[in-house]
Order: structure tokens, then C-alpha cells, then sequence
């Protein structure tokens, strides 16, 4: 098949740029008369972080007694460039080891780089065996950029530690449960618009939708492959306002096509009519299966996020592409009843009220998005107005004799539009509560409040985690994540959890801007997709929670430290 031969040739130009670990930072090594020494030589446009470099002998850190070059320091990080080298003198080892000089001494070498392009390796290691011979040390290297060891609380929510097998079949499992979600839907209106173009077979249409699904696939393998390869923080580029933005635009034009503005037939119609061979309705399905995984990705974040940073620590390249492939497997197997039922469809007037509704349904997965962006009323305002146009396209002031439930279905909808778009006007900020109505309770629920410090730079964050006396609860939260607002307004208003923090000194960043400052803090602390939770004690994190917690399940994970 030609369409697949080009694809993949496309693919492989297009990620040639993203070098393998050991091909940006060669390590070598060797022995002097003076004493032993690593050498790190790093590939064009990339950088080591001086903060990362880490060098043990014998399990103890020795990295203050290295005598390293001066850094370059961008953005308050120091970084290193070109080539580094780790000299360690006869003396200074023989001293650490002067009561073991006969044993052979194991040395670690701990390093985390990245590129200028934006992209980061995850956290490497190089193994060496220092001997002693003859009054002079000699290093061989044991293993170098051996993966980074994962701990629970690095991998988040996710425990896949009992096999290759189980590893995918979870995935799969976890790509169902996402299947589930509001931002798949808007897959089905575009597949049945593309297959009903094709005009074939129930059997040719199942065939279509399975070509949609694997492309689909094909590019979350792709993605799952550089995430193992480069590290977690390919998944902050899906938090880049211009990056949602342009994913919005795309749901609009979708939007905009089912509304009858034009149809997604005739470009694809035009460009392929002079293709000779059978295959050009085949090569728009798979394109548009493998651009759908783009549209799909940013609006289900949190929980992609929470599997590209257990794929980017597992550093694995094969278990990364073979994950994210039967994920997407898995969100896509719905999609192939696309293919089954469309012969049950027949023409009729109201396809085009289906294909209003979905237009919707685009527009509202759009405006989600850019919600993530825009003030908080605005956004309100935008809801109510986009539900006031739905309800009006979809019957509601038709003639009398308009189905009654429907009516009144469309009337509730209404009833909630107008008191979204009037909260927005007055400054109303929750979805849940757009008119600002007092609770019964809300005196009581006022005095129940946690006071959380926001911290704006990644160096003043680590300066507060260095300098605290406390422990330390830091919260990575959004204007747009609606958990994060669900967790404020219920867990951290509880009583029993304020009493349980009292002793703590809490911290919060916020990431709705998603700049560059905020982008290196969810770096640094692998923190893509809020809520994020995070408790260090004595300078060091001994928890994590990601997503949306219980007031129990918050409680017991702050007992069992």
C-alpha cells in the first residue's frame, strides 16, 4: 500500500531530529596518571543541568568534591554545553576509599539533559567499577544510560510493574475507559461523514473504520516512542495556548462542516481525482485517523499525561509504542460500530439535525478548550450563548406540533444558558454555581480555609522546599481544570483535612498560562496535567496524588507517611 509507505517515510524525516540518548551525550572514560575521569560530550543544542549531575562512589555523593567548569546560566538554571569532564584525582580516591582499596569500588553518574528545540531526556545513569592496581586506579564502564528506577510515586497513578503482556493489556483497558469520555464523541459524527462518502459495502465501511482506528493508533505509538525516548515533557507541549488554540480552530472548521459551510469531500475529492490507483478514499481515512489523535490528545490531558510520564520513565522504546498503540486501540474500538451501523441509517431530514447536533458538540469540545485561557466569565457568557443558538437550531420555537419532551428537554437547557450568560455578565465563575446563590452552609464552610502560598519561578520553589522547617503540601492547579476546582471546593474545605495540614506549609503553582517558567516547574516536577499533589519532608518528596481526591483517600495517604 503506497499511502502507508509514504506516511511512515514522512514520519522518519519528521522525527530524525530527536536524537537517541546515546548519540547526545557519548560518555567515555579512562585513567591518568593523576587519577581517573569521565567525559561527557553532548551533540549539537544540547544541554546538561548542573542541578542534575549527580556522581556517587560507593553510595555516597561525592559531586561537591568534582572541580567542575563554569556553567552558563539561562533563565536561573545553570547548564553545560558542548562537553563536560569529571576528574577525580588518585588522592581524592584513595582518600574515600582508604579502607577499601582492595575491593573494587562502584561509581554512579547521574545526568539529565535537554535540547534547545524544547525537548528533555529523561534522568540517565552510567555504572563504573573503579580498581586499584599497581598504586593507580583503573574505570570500566558497567552500563551506561541504564533507565532512571521508578518508584510509586513517580509513576503516578499508574502500577504497571507484572509484565509486558499485563502492561499492554492495561492500556488497552485504559484506552476503553477513555473511549468513554466527551471528547471522543465528535470522532463518530467525522468517520460516518468520511465512510458515507465512500459509498461501500458494510463490509468495506468496517474495513475503513479499522484504517481509521490503526492510523489513529499509529500516531500515539509514534508519540509513546519520543516520550520514552525524550522524557515526559513532550507532554507540556499539549498546555501551549497557541497549541490549543490551533486544536480549537480545528474543532470550529469541524463544526462548521457539519453546520453545511462546506464539506470535507470535495478538498480531498480534487486533490485525489488524478490518484490511479484504488486507494485514495483509504488514504483519506487514514490521514484523518492519524490527525484525529492531535484533535483527541489535548482535550483528555490528565489522563494521557499520567501514562506518558510512567512510558517516559520507563524509558523503554518498545514497551512506549506497543502502550500508546493498544490505548489507542482501545479508545478507538468503539469507533468500528461506525462501520456496522451505518447500513442500518437511511436518508431523511433528520441526519441534518444529527449533524447540527454534533456541530455542537465540536464547538462546545472547542470552547473547553480555549476555556482554559480566557477569564472564567467570559467563558460563562460564551457557554450560555452557544446553549441559547443550540437549543434555537435544534426546534425549540418550531411549530406546535414538535415532539413535547423534546421541548421540554431543550427548555431546561435554556433555563441553564441564560443563567450561565447572566452569571458570566455579573462575574459568576463556576460552571456549577453561575449566579453566585448563598449555600446554606457557606458561613460555616468560609472559616474551613487553606491559605496556599503561589510560587511563581522554578528557583524560588526550590529555595522554599531547601529552606522550609515544615513539611510541605504543593499544589499544581489551573483556572481551566475543572478537578482542580472540585478539589478546592470540597476536599481542601473539609475540616478534618484542614486540621490535618495545619502543621504544613502549603505551596501552589499555577500552570494556566502555561509560559515558559511554569512549563520548567511542570518539568521538573513531572507535574502535566493538574491536579497534582505533591508532599516533601526533610527537602525530599514523599508522596504524590494525581487527579481528583476523596477527603478519605486524602487523609490516608497523609497518615500512612
Amino acid at each position: 500500500m503506497r499511502f502507508v509507505l509514504t506516511l511512515f517515510l514522512f514520519f522518519n524525516v519528521a522525527l530524525s531530529a530527536v536524537l537517541p540518548a546515546n548519540e547526545a551525550f557519548k560518555i567515555t572514560q579512562g585513567a591518568e596518571n593523576s587519577g581517573v575521569f569521565i567525559k561527557i560530550t553532548l551533540a549539537k543544542d544540547i544541554f546538561l543541568y548542573k542541578k542534575e549531575l549527580k556522581l556517587k562512589l560507593n553510595d555516597k555523593d561525592i559531586t561537591s568534591l568534582l572541580n567542575l567548569p563554569k556553567p552558563t546560566t539561562i533563565n536561573d538554571e545553570e547548564r553545560f554545553y558542548e562537553s563536560l569532564s569529571l576528574n577525580l584525582s588518585t588522592y581524592m580516591l584513595s582518600k574515600e576509599l582508604a579502607n577499601s582499596l582492595e575491593v573494587p569500588a562502584s561509581l554512579i553518574l547521574s545526568y539529565q539533559g535537554c535540547s534547545n528545540e524544547g525537548f528533555c531526556y529523561r534522568p540517565l545513569k552510567a555504572n563504573f567499577k573503579l580498581v586499584y592496581e599497581d598504586s593507580h586506579f583503573k574505570i570500566t564502564p558497567l552500563s551506561v544510560n541504564s533507565t532512571q528506577e521508578i518508584t510509586p510515586e513517580s509513576k503516578g497513578n499508574l502500577d504497571f510493574n507484572k509484565g509486558f503482556l499485563f502492561t499492554l493489556l492495561s492500556f488497552f483497558a485504559y484506552g476503553l475507559l477513555l473511549s468513554l469520555t466527551p471528547c471522543t464523541l465528535p470522532m463518530f459524527p467525522i468517520l460516518a461523514s468520511l465512510i458515507t462518502f465512500q459509498s461501500g459495502s458494510k463490509a468495506y465501511n468496517v474495513f475503513l473504520c479499522f484504517i481509521f482506528v490503526f492510523f489513529m493508533s499509529l500516531a500515539y505509538a509514534l508519540a509513546g516512542v519520543i516520550t520514552a525516548s525524550i522524557g515526559a515533557s513532550v507532554a507540556g507541549l499539549s498546555q501551549k495556548p497557541l497549541i490549543i488554540g490551533f486544536f480549537a480552530f480545528i474543532f470550529v472548521l469541524l463544526a462548521l462542516a457539519c453546520f453545511g459551510v462546506f464539506t470535507l469531500k470535495m478538498p480531498f475529492q480534487n486533490a485525489l481525482s488524478k490518484i490511479k490507483f484504488k486507494g485514495g478514499g483509504v488514504f483519506i481515512i487514514a490521514l484523518m485517523g492519524f490527525l484525529s489523535a492531535f484533535i483527541i490528545g489535548p482535550c483528555t490531558a490528565a489522563p494521557l499525561a499520567a501514562a506518558l510520564i510512567y512510558i517516559a520513565n520507563s524509558g523503554d522504546l518498545a514497551l512506549g509504542g506497543s502502550a500508546l498503540f493498544v490505548l489507542s486501540l482501545g479508545m478507538g474500538a468503539p469507533l468500528l460500530l461506525v462501520g456496522l451501523g451505518l447500513g442500518f441509517l437511511k436518508p431523511g431530514a433528520w441526519m441534518q439535525k444529527v449533524n447540527i447536533f454534533f456541530g455542537f458538540l465540536m464547538l462546545l469540545v472547542a470552547l473547553y478548550l480555549l476555556s482554559r485561557f480566557l477569564p472564567e466569565n467570559l467563558s460563562l457568557m460564551l457557554y450560555g450563548a452557544l446553549g441559547v443558538f443550540f437549543v434555537s437550531f435544534m426546534g425549540l420555537f418550531e411549530g406546535a406540533h414538535s415532539a413535547r419532551f423534546k421541548k421540554a428537554f431543550l427548555i431546561l437547557i435554556l433555563a441553564y444558558a441564560l443563567a450561565l450568560f447572566l452569571g458570566g455578565l455579573f462575574g459568576g465563575k463556576s460552571l456549577l454555581n453561575p449566579l453566585n446563590l448563598s449555600l446554606s452552609n457557606q458561613a460555616q464552610i468560609s472559616q474551613n480555609k487553606l491559605d496556599f502560598k503561589e510560587i511563581k519561578s522554578l528557583k524560588a520553589l526550590q529555595n522554599e522546599i531547601k529552606n522550609s522547617q515544615k513539611p510541605i503540601l504543593l499544589e499544581f492547579t489551573a483556572t481551566w481544570c475543572v478537578n482542580c476546582k472540585i478539589l478546592k471546593e470540597t476536599t481542601f474545605k473539609n475540616e478534618r483535612v484542614v486540621e490535618a495540614l495545619k502543621d504544613y506549609d502549603l505551596l501552589r503553582i499555577d500552570i494556566t498560562k502555561g509560559s515558559d517558567e511554569e512549563l520548567a516547574i511542570m518539568k521538573a516536577y513531572q507535574a502535566y496535567a493538574p491536579p497534582v499533589l505533591l508532599i516533601f519532608k526533610q527537602n525530599k518528596q514523599t508522596a504524590r496524588i494525581d487527579g481528583l481526591v476523596s477527603v478519605d483517600e486524602f487523609l490516608k495517604r497523609l497518615k500512612a507517611l
